[in-house]
């Protein structure tokens, strides 16, 4: 670190300045953490929080429970365990080995739910451009874990593509889908308001409620009888997969785009009477950094994310539908608890 860094983080956080971590200490257990603000190792990058995106997904999951076992045997979620992963904030010192972040950069990130975070730069760590809110770049995590499995699903121009679930995941890909030519982008979720959102951000070009309409024969209808090209799964939840399929046309492609953590039965009747290839979308199927093959790295899709966020040709604003300040946390996700399905892209403010 040169004496100039040192003297901008000297400046910048006052010796007493103490660091703020939203903790889960148990089911349905919010607390904070408090401890010194930490200086940053080699490699590492130190930052000061001014937005952070809550996850009504994972993050609730590791909440609420009940417990999942991971293929890798692991059982989760543990306690006490900190939580968060979209974060927007600006660099105040930078270890020894940083070589792309410098103090006084706004980055996106996958910092955790802190007031003065620090990460790996090699991990993950995303320049936010001029005339891209912080607000929107906290979406950057997420984007990017939504563009590797849209990418996984190869949608072509002219192709019909099906969106099951309208949470923030479900708005991401139905942006993208339409971005490249997709002919028609079916939205499908049971709650209204979602379809509602939906509309406002241009996610998509048709819009299905299953508990109202007949949504493969919908489908069908809109397709002249084949079935989707593509439909992404989008909530996570695997009771959900049977519709997938069926939506689907012979020979078609379902993405796994949520996270499901509990086995369910499913029809692979469908799967393997209509050939359909069923693909996982978790965010490290990412490809390597020096994959020559596929350069669409989890850096590179970041980037992009960036770009198409500046060019605002990604609305994520209308997916904003609350803002708190950090420091009620706890309470937002008692909230969040209570009824999920009223939030969607739920930002904490930290610091300005």
């Amino acid at each position: 670190m040169t004496s100039a860094d040192t003297a901008l983080t000297a400046r910048t956080i006052p010796p007493d300045s103490i660091d703020r971590r939203v903790i889960f200490t148990g089911p349905g257990e919010v607390q904070w953490e408090e401890g010194p603000v930490a200086d940053p190792g080699p490699g590492e990058v130190l930052l000061r929080t001014r937005c952070s995106l809550i996850s009504t997904g994972t993050g609730l999951a590791q909440l609420a429970g009940p417990p999942w076992t991971n293929p890798d045997g692991r059982t989760l979620p543990r306690y006490p365990s900190g939580t968060g992963y979209s974060n927007a904030g600006v660099v105040l010192a930078i270890g020894p080995g940083v070589t792309t972040s410098r103090p006084g950069d706004r980055i996106a990130s996958g910092a955790r739910h802190a007031a003065y975070p620090v990460i790996r730069e090699r991990d993950w760590a995303i320049p936010i451009p001029d005339g891209v809110s912080d607000e929107d770049a906290t979406f950057c995590t997420l984007a990017t874990t939504v563009m590797n499995g849209f990418r996984l699903g190869t949608p072509q121009l002219g192709e019909d593509a099906v969106v099951l679930g309208q949470g923030i995941l479900g708005h991401i890909v139905g942006q993208y889908l339409r971005l490249v030519g997709c002919r028609s982008v079916v939205a499908v979720d049971v709650a209204d308001s979602r379809l509602e959102v939906s509309r406002r951000a241009g996610a998509a070009t048709h819009w299905l409620n299953p508990q109202r309409d007949a949504a493969a024969a919908a489908v069908r209808d809109l397709t002249g009888g084949r079935g989707a090209d593509v439909v992404y799964e989008a909530t996570g939840r695997t009771e959900t997969y049977d519709l997938a399929f069926a939506l689907a046309r012979f020979y078609g492609r379902v993405v796994g785009l949520g996270s499901p953590r509990w086995p369910a039965p499913v029809d692979m009747m469908q799967v393997h009477m209509k050939s359909l290839r069923v693909l996982g979308a978790i965010v490290s199927s990412h490809p390597s950094e020096d994959n020559r093959d596929n350069r669409w790295s989890r850096r590179a899709n970041g980037h992009y994310v960036m770009e198409l966020l500046a060019r605002r040709q990604l609305n994520v604003r209308d997916l904003i539908t609350h803002r708190f300040p950090a420091a009620d946390a706890p309470d937002v996700y008692a909230r969040l608890l209570e009824k999920r399905t009223d939030f969607l892209g739920v930002i904490l403010q930290w610091q300005t």
